[in-house]
């Protein structure tokens, strides 16, 4: 059964570029604004009893969609149903008067929810006791540091025993032990049943507490399902984008466009093209596409591509590659509907689009001639570029601009011409698959296993020695790299964290296979259930090369295995060792 149902959902905020707009626009009419899209067509279930996380990067939507839940914000279009009464942790204050004390605010918020004065006689008792904050519960608010309110809102949303609880991030401000506090609490809630909805950025607090994930970014859903695996995509594509953010030879390497194709840019479309920056950098402003269309005259197909993600079956042989490239969210121009595109860090470089054989093919082997006519904006002037992969010379080649038209409102029509010789099927299979041997990085890791007495498991005994292996292949000699790992317990514990470099061992002249070997022979982990982060860097050098300068490869949860209790009932926590102790007369 459904307790919370989102169909259609879309919130928009208008944006004016000087306030006389904002008045020119009442008095004279017409549109002077345009419109943020915050959310745009998003729909999901939640079920009763489901535990939900929802994650993404600041601006992705997170919040906005928990407002509209909640009650607390209109949207623009679509519509929210919910079965149950919600209470929300969307800030830190919920209703205070910041003049009168915690326990009068707790009275008041009370009365807002609904409940009877003889229930918040009852339920205040139990407040006092949970939030701990002794004689400050009879002094103003005013004098609470931020921990104090979080207490106090926590405490509040969570007394009236509603059917669905919506957090939003809130429980970060508190202290560590108000929080272990505060998670217990909604592990009991969760367990009676109850719909819970949490946005955070911690992945472990996600991890803790949810078994389904909603991954949101530029205004919709990227990704739902059980929380392990989406976190484990969320989290790979966030450290893409913080290896990208790094010092050194990744900086450099991010201000260029390439033009040899990466690995993600190899599908099995028949065609790629991109829309770039001509001068070969990476976007360095703002640009706005309302209108994107491919003209096959010797096909007759004259397609405009949809700025939404599009069905198989409505394509039309044509899409833009929303997911991977730098095309961010829609947006409403002087009220033309259009989509952001602008420099995305970890995406593919440009806006690329998808073009199926529908579309391109003309005859096997024969040079496919295409039109692209782009209508854009840009904040600023940079020039744009209209690039295709070409498989056979595996590298992106810039088509020719055939003109440029100024259209009204700041608008630019570009018209480019794409020829391009397309291999048959065959053929396009065996280049793709060569560029992909050619696009490997230079160290690649082939196999993470866990042994125990120098055979494969996937469990050990609490105290028992085991050992991590991690095998690599160096496609091309480096000068030095090391491997990592990180080890964290199932409910987002992190655990432990390692180079092999700093253990001295890191791999100078790199050449062939490697393999490295974590060996845990003090074994100190606790019983439960773990999983392994790898990762092969260009060498351990601290402070120096620290953060890395290049990081060639990550795997997220590439191995996972069992600490098993060993013939004790005791719980000893992460850390599962007995340690040496000494008594002394004084």
């Amino acid at each position: 059964m459904s307790v919370i149902t989102v169909e259609g959902l879309s919130v928009a905020y208008k944006l004016y570029s000087k306030p006389t707009d904002v008045l020119r626009e009442a008095l004279f009419g017409g549109r002077r604004h345009d419109k943020f899209w915050a959310l745009r067509d998003v729909s999901l279930k939640i079920g009763e009893g489901e535990r939900v996380g929802i994650v993404g990067p600041n601006g992705a939507g997170k919040s906005t969609l928990l407002k509209v839940i909640a009650g607390n914000l209109t949207p623009t279009s679509g519509r929210v149903r919910v079965d149950g009464r919600i209470s929300s942790l969307l800030s830190m204050v919920p209703a205070w008067n910041e003049s009168s004390s915690g326990l009068e605010n707790i009275r008041f918020n009370l009365l807002l929810q609904g409940m009877s004065r003889s229930a918040i006689s009852r339920a205040i008792e139990d407040i006092v006791d949970f939030t701990e904050l002794g004689a400050f519960i009879h002094q103003p608010v005013k004098t609470y540091s931020t921990g104090m309110g979080a207490r106090l809102s926590f405490a509040i949303a969570t007394a009236t025993e509603p059917e669905i609880l919506i957090v939003d991030e809130v429980l970060g401000t508190g202290d560590g032990y108000f929080a272990a506090k505060a998670h217990r609490r909604m592990q009991e809630f969760c367990a009676r049943g109850r719909a819970f909805v949490l946005v955070s950025h911690s992945i472990a607090a996600v991890q803790q507490m949810c078994s389904n994930v909603i991954w949101m970014q530029n205004g919709g859903i990227r990704a739902a399902g059980d929380a392990q695996s989406v976190l484990a995509k969320y989290e790979l594509d966030y450290r893409r984008s913080e290896d990208e953010a790094t010092r050194g030879k990744a900086i450099q390497a991010g201000m260029v466009v390439s033009s040899k194709p990466s690995p993600g840019e190899m599908g099995g479309e028949a065609l790629r093209l991109r829309i770039v920056p001509s001068n070969g950098l990476r976007f360095s402003t703002t640009h706005y596409v309302k209108e994107a269309r491919i003209v096959n005259e010797l096909a007759g197909l004259d397609v405009k591509l949809p700025l939404t993600i599009a069905s198989d079956e409505a394509d039309g042989g044509g899409s833009l590659d929303l997911l991977s490239s730098e095309w961010g969210r829609l947006h409403e121009r002087y009220g033309a509907e259009c989509r952001i595109l602008q420099r995305a860090s970890g995406r593919n470089p440009g806006g690329q689009i998808v073009i199926g054989h529908e579309l391109a093919l003309a005859a096997p082997s024969a040079i496919t001639a295409l039109n692209v006519s782009l209508d854009v904006a840009s904040q600023e002037t940079e020039a744009l570029a209209v690039e295709v992969l070409d498989l056979r010379a595996g590298a992106w080649k810039q088509a020719a601009l055939l003109k440029k038209t100024d259209l009204n409102d700041g608008w630019q029509r570009l018209d480019f011409r794409v020829e391009i010789q397309l291999p048959d099927e065959e053929i396009a299979f065996q280049l793709r698959e060569s560029l992909l041997k050619q696009a490997k990085s230079e160290v690649e890791i082939t196999h993470v296993e866990m042994r125990v007495s120098g055979k494969s498991a996937h469990s050990v005994m609490e105290r028992e020695g085991f050992e991590i292996v991690i095998d690599t292949e160096f496609n091309e000699s480096v000068p030095v790299a090391d491997v990592g790992i990180k080890i964290s317990r199932m409910d987002g514990t992190y655990v432990y964290w390692q180079s092999s470099g700093m253990a001295g061992a890191n791999i100078y002249e790199g050449k062939g296979r490697r393999r490295v070997t974590f060996k845990f022979e003090d074994n100190v982990f606790g019983a439960g259930e773990y999983f392994v982060n790898a990762y092969v860097a260009d060498g351990w050098k601290f402070p120096e090369n620290y953060p890395y300068s290049q990081v060639f490869q990550r795997l997220v949860n590439a191995l996972s295995f069992r600490i098993n209790r060993s013939d004790h009932d005791l719980d000893c926590g992460v850390v599962a060792k007995l340690f040496p102790v000494r008594v002394d007369e004084i």
